[in-house]
């Protein structure tokens, strides 16, 4: 009888042990491994996805006081082209302030038409109309951490670890980011190099992108671009859902604060007959 009473007890023990599950490597190389892995499946799933976006647009002076606003919406378009190698964004406005804006194609008539790239560009061009503010820009992408995940852009940034959280959903770790070889990310008017700096927050075990945080200094303009991304259970897909941006404009003459919140709504698929060159 002991000795069975101690067999027993022994291979509970190991038992124990067999379950318990394995600890998560949260290292840096670790989870941007983890993320290129992710990012192979990601540029697979994420063709002709099509959202609702509004937009809203604020300015304030150097006493904190908003001097204007603006509110646009329309359709936003994600893709991953693979002909070019990169995240296509397209935003196509079709209303400002509740008022239809007069724009000659819709999107799905622009991209039966024409390559991807050219289209994105002549898109986005044509947008930056409806920005208010006297920063210049175009470049408020909410897929843009995604470039710098990408294993062909890693290795011009620096990363390091800055936090551990383990939640109920899984082990989520932040990555400090800091952009240190040319060409960049983001180039000023004058075509000048901007480097950006920042941080992501990401599922260890996954390498599923949940949060980033991308921040630029470009002469007197800062500016800091903070993405949400939330699942989306009708495409088993995890997309940006809330894009916050925020430019500050510091001169002698003039001091100026420009604050974005985008959001994204009714996801879905949609098929065009592109052409990819």
């Amino acid at each position: 009888m002991i000795r069975v009473l101690v067999f027993l007890i022994v291979t509970g023990v190991t038992l124990s042990a067999q379950e318990r599950p394995r600890p998560v490597d949260t290292s840096p190389k670790a989870v941007l491994a983890a993320a290129s892995g992710y990012l192979k499946t990601y540029q697979t799933a994420l063709e002709f996805v099509l959202a609702d976006e509004i937009t809203v647009q604020e300015v304030f002076d150097e006493r904190d006081r908003r001097t204007a606003r603006r509110e646009t919406s329309g359709d936003f378009f994600l893709s991953y082209v693979a002909g070019d190698g990169g995240w296509l964004s397209v935003r196509d406005i079709s209303k400002v302030d509740g008022k239809e804006v007069e724009t000659g194609d819709d999107l799905r008539g622009l991209l039966n038409r024409g390559s991807m790239a050219r289209i994105g560009r002549a898109l986005a061009d044509r947008n930056a109309r409806y920005n208010i503010g006297s920063v210049t820009r175009n470049f408020n992408d909410p897929m843009l951490a995604l470039v710098i995940l990408d294993p062909k852009h890693q290795g011009r940034f620096r990363f390091e670890r800055r936090d551990v959280v383990t939640t109920d959903a899984g082990t989520l770790v932040t990555l400090a980011f800091t952009e240190r070889d040319r060409p960049t990310l983001i180039l000023g008017s004058d075509m000048s190099p901007v480097f950006t700096r920042g941080e992501m927050t990401i599922d260890a075990a996954t390498g599923r992108l949940q949060r980033s945080v991308i921040t630029m200094k470009d002469g007197p303009t800062t500016a800091s671009l903070t993405t949400t991304f939330a699942k989306v259970e009708k495409l088993d897909l995890w997309l940006p859902s809330v894009l916050v941006e925020r430019y500050e404009h510091a001169t002698s003459r003039q001091k100026e604060q420009v604050l974005v919140e985008s959001t994204y709504t009714n996801f879905r698929k949609f098929s065009v007959t592109v052409k990819i060159r």
